[in-house]
């Protein structure tokens, strides 16, 4: 009976050490997967492709040809292409896989809705002389692909279902959309006209905008680049018509509003703006094509705010970070502040204020940031756009005088601060009119700057 806890022991290594001996003779040596690796439907190669065609059961078959870099619609209709779209459909069919060969020879192709296919996609590449073509049917029920098969080959077999979405386009989803064909970042000029009136803003660097008329004012940089955005980025819902027989029907013979986007290059391109489509929808063309288009209400709502809209409606937009320096002229007299920048022994990098005059001084860094950062929440209540002389204002001489300096040679920045009759008021670099703002940031502001 003692020797039991020996023998209980000694069966356990034993069947311990042949786990261990399987493990290496056969665990070891079977391969890492035994998943089969898929078969691609296609030898396709992406960058050869010149030809793209999608011929559905029902409805109008398309024929997109690659044109250079560019791809272009020539069935049924002759314009350019969505070249993106017809790129990622390249894209998906040079990477579709077999999931599954149902049949080798099947004895009715009708079992599987191919008989008559539902979709035939046929690429052409240079260099090949036949196209390699797919067929697709009906979905099959086991496990939820799409039956296919090649014409050269009798075999049946499945893909996977989400080809479905990708390759059931009608004509208008393939061609390309876009209104106006601008990059965003090559947009200078914006000369807008409407009801409401009319008014123009310029681009003064990367990050600045100011209206050129009916005055010289800021204009807000996220709103202007807001709109921008959406003048580029704007695509048509439908087309109402290629090569109307007249405008006016339209609402486009005499407009009701017009954009002029002036671009990098000094050329322009024009959006018409016409008369109310169908579902809160708008008619329009680019005045040098006949075409016209169907867009959202989006951009017709944001043009009709006007050039309010636009305005820059806080003192300064100022992006702390990018401020290196900056003085400041008031009852105190001139006061100059300067940032350095030094980096520790793991490139780290930090920065310290200094106040450099009337005298020398460390300035907390985090006041100088909570100082700067006040700058930009002061909101402006009203503008004056036809001012009289500064001094009715508290402007002459002002309270506060700011001048910013920053990195990157963006150009410096002023502001002044006054008051008169217990009303604020302010003047800015760039900027004609008096600004009415906030007395209690005002007041909050104006401490900031003295507490310093």
């Amino acid at each position: 009976m003692k020797r039991q806890p020996f023998l209980t022991t000694y069966v356990a290594l034993a069947a311990a050490a042949a786990l261990g001996a399987y493990l290496y003779f056969v665990e070891s040596k079977r391969p890492a997967s035994s998943e089969k690796t898929k078969e691609k439907v296609f030898k396709l190669d992406k960058a050869k492709v010149k030809e793209l065609s999608l011929t559905p059961r029902e409805g109008e078959a398309i024929r997109l040809v690659k044109d250079g870099g560019k791809w272009r619609m020539t069935a049924p209709t002759d314009v350019p292409a969505d070249s993106d779209a017809v790129e990622s459909m390249v894209g998906s069919l040079e990477t579709t896989e077999i999931d599954e060969v149902v049949s080798d020879k099947p004895a009715s192709l009708g079992d599987f809705g191919l008989e008559k296919p539902r979709l035939t996609l046929a690429v052409q590449q240079e260099g090949v002389k036949e196209p390699l073509t797919l067929q697709l049917g009906d979905k099959a029920p086991a496990n939820g692909g799409l039956y296919a098969k090649q014409p050269s080959q009798p075999r049946v077999f499945t893909v996977a279902s989400w080809l479905e979405s990708s390759f059931d386009k009608k004509p208008f989803d393939l061609r390309d959309r876009a209104v106006l064909h601008v990059n965003r970042d090559d947009v200078r000029s914006l000369d807008i006209t409407g009801p409401d009136g009319s008014y123009a803003v310029v681009k003064k660097d990367k990050d600045e905008w100011a209206f050129s008329k009916p005055l010289a004012t800021r204009a807000g940089r996220w709103s202007v680049d807001g709109l921008v955005g959406t003048l580029t980025g704007l695509r048509m819902d439908a087309v109402a018509a290629e090569e109307p027989k007249e405008l006016k029907t339209y609402g486009l013979d005499k407009p009701a509003r017009k954009v002029v986007v002036g671009l990098a290059d000094g050329t322009n391109r024009t959006l018409e703006v016409g008369g109310a489509a169908p579902d809160k929808k708008y008619y329009v063309r680019e005045s040098s094509r006949p075409m016209v288009a169907i867009i959202p209400a989006a951009l017709v709502d944001d043009l009709a705010k006007g050039m309010a809209e636009l305005r820059a409606k806080r003192l300064l937009e100022v992006a702390t970070y990018e401020v290196e320096g900056f003085e400041t002229e008031g009852e105190g007299g001139k006061r100059v502040y300067a940032r350095s920048s030094s980096k520790d022994k793991d490139g780290v990098e930090t920065f310290k204020w200094k106040r450099t005059a009337p005298d020398a001084k460390d300035v907390d860094t985090n006041k100088i940031q909570d100082v700067l950062f006040k700058v930009g929440g002061v909101e402006v209540q009203e503008f004056v756009d036809a001012p009289k002389a500064p001094a009715g204002y508290g402007l002459e001489p002002p309270t506060l005088r700011v001048t910013l300096r920053f990195a990157g040679g963006k150009p410096a920045a002023w502001f002044e601060l006054g008051a008169k009759d217990g009303v604020h008021y302010a003047r800015r670099i760039d900027d004609s009119a008096v600004l009415k703002i906030d007395a209690a940031k005002a007041d909050e502001l104006l401490k900031a700057f003295k507490e310093l």
